[in-house]
């Protein structure tokens, strides 16, 4: 056992800068678990979206919850290491648990990314198709392409924990320690599909916001198309600022790590390496929380059904009986169109 090696990773996992960031993450991913599941709850068991979109806003939660999950483990497990150790060497961790961890942690991620688009696209489609997409219902086609955004991340998960590694132990685990790091794959792809999913959906925002006033305008009276319209709106004013912070925590992380690279003789100090880059990891669990709020403030039927939220006007706007008896009159409405 090498002593130096226990004595880095004591130095770095029982700082206090450490325990601090590591417990103020497991708080906001614990939070952020609680009322993304609250919000998820609530999407898919009301006809508040088209059911192909809350189909995909599931998956979306999903990967969330499941990506906070690892990381309110990783950090438990920590803050129980750090209150129970009995050597300076039971810090280390071997090379294999380490891409493991790694490995998990990604792959959400690069799920969200790829579910983010499939869902620019589901809004595209329904936005080109407004006048007759609210009679389908293709929850089989939802589901096969809620699956394809798991293919690619799933299959680069399971090559790398399957790809031979040097056996060793490592007194820091990260994503930037734990393997070879490609900046490109890392952080500029996803960017890059981030920015064309935000530029979709601003773009379906923006036609339907000008479609429905043409139509109110002009008297055309096409009931489906005027309701699939304004749900596309709803949608946008929910998905834009999603999407939208989802860009900023990558861009973020970007300058953190560039940032990193260019302190001379970081890679030395394993202290400070550490510091930085717990502390850009707090992204995401503030993200997670963003993400519920924006669903919670934006949404009038999950404002309706939130504690503390519900009480505010400005945020539920109508009582639960009138949004259930406006439901009913529209499907009435649209039964007797469609005969």
């Amino acid at each position: 056992m090498n002593l130096t090696q226990c004595e880095l990773a004591y130095d770095y996992n029982a700082n206090v800068w450490i325990v601090l960031i590591l417990s103020i993450v497991a708080a906001l991913n614990l939070v952020g678990i609680l009322l993304t599941l609250h919000v998820t709850r609530i999407l898919l068991s009301t006809q508040v979206f088209h059911i192909n979109l809350r189909i995909l806003f599931g998956n979306l939660s999903f990967c969330l919850c499941l990506r906070s999950g690892l990381t309110l483990y990783r950090a438990v497990e920590h803050l129980f290491l750090v209150a129970t150790w009995k050597s300076k060497c039971d810090f280390l961790k071997s090379a294999k648990s380490c891409i493991l961890q790694s490995s998990l942690n990604a792959a959400p991620v690069f799920v969200l990314v790829f579910a983010y688009l499939m869902i620019a696209l589901e809004r595209c489609i329904a936005t080109l198709m407004y006048k007759t997409y609210e009679r389908r219902k293709d929850v089989g086609l939802s589901l096969l392409v809620a699956f394809l955004s798991w293919v690619h991340p799933v299959t680069k998960l399971v090559f790398s924990i399957t790809s031979d590694v040097v056996v060793d132990d490592k007194p820091y685990c990260s994503s930037m320690t734990a393997k070879e790091f490609s900046f490109a794959e890392t952080f500029i792809v996803p960017l890059i599909v981030l920015i064309l999913s935000s530029v979709l959906f601003g773009i379906v925002w923006r036609f339907c916001h000008l479609k429905q006033k043409l139509t109110l305008s002009t008297q055309q009276h096409n009931l489906s198309g005027r309701f699939q319209l304004g749900e596309n709106i709803r949608a946008s004013k929910i998905v834009l600022p999603n999407a939208f912070l989802f860009v900023l925590v990558t861009v973020i992380n970007i300058i953190v790590i560039t940032a990193m690279k260019l302190i001379p003789g970081l890679d030395k100090d394993m202290r400070l390496f550490g510091i930085l880059k717990e502390a850009s990891s707090l992204t995401f669990p503030i993200y997670i929380n963003l993400y519920a709020l924006v669903f919670i403030l934006h949404c009038s039927s999950v404002a309706k059904r939130t504690w503390i939220i519900r009480r505010y006007d400005r945020f539920t706007k109508d009582t639960w009986q009138e949004e259930e008896q406006c439901a009913n009159n529209h499907f009435n409405l649209l039964t007797s169109y469609w005969k």
